[in-house]
């Protein structure tokens, strides 16, 4: 009998903690006017970088500053971000100067890596992960997942702080 009772407490405090962390998530906001939109973009190495920066390259120049994480062994890819950006200010002088981040973190696994270590590396890079992106605040994410959908065309709507964004290649 008091087994079920402190069953039924914690079972009724877990339901008030979801409909409250529901309410404060879901309710209604006044829009507030803004000049720009912090951007995160998770990027990975190779190809997948330049076809995130295809993406990027069609928003306008409110979306600033823009926050990249990278692996932290991934230099091709900084170079890459870097180019970019040095070549999206070239194109619009009246624009100030370009307000970019690059935050590397580890690897979740390299090359030739067993499966099971894999586990601990991206547990690490996750621990990593979610203070990077809680200090960062972005108002918009994009991320690449070309994994799940290895095709060179994309079209999909990111949600993130009650905004959507349609972006099409």
């Amino acid at each position: 009998m008091g087994g079920t009772l402190i069953l039924a407490a914690a079972a009724g405090a877990v339901a008030v903690l979801l409909a409250v962390r529901l309410w404060v998530v879901l309710r209604p906001r006044a829009a507030v006017p803004r000049r720009s939109l912090s951007l995160l973009v998770v990027a990975g190495s190779g190809g997948h970088t330049t076809e995130m920066l295809r993406l990027l390259e069609s928003l306008s120049y409110a979306y600033s500053p823009r926050h990249y994480i990278i692996a932290d062994t991934d230099e091709m890819s900084a170079h890459k971000i870097n180019s970019f950006e040095v070549n999206r200010a070239d194109r619009n002088p009246s624009a100030m100067l370009p307000e970019y981040y690059i935050h590397r973190i580890p690897r979740s696994r390299e090359v030739q890596q067993s499966w099971l270590s894999t586990v601990l590396t991206t547990l690490y890079s996750m621990w990593l992960s979610f203070p990077l992106t809680h200090r960062v605040k972005p108002d918009l994410g994009l991320y690449l997942m070309l994994l799940l959908c290895p095709c060179s065309t994309l079209g999909h709507t990111y949600h993130s702080s009650g905004q959507n964004v349609a972006i099409n290649i």
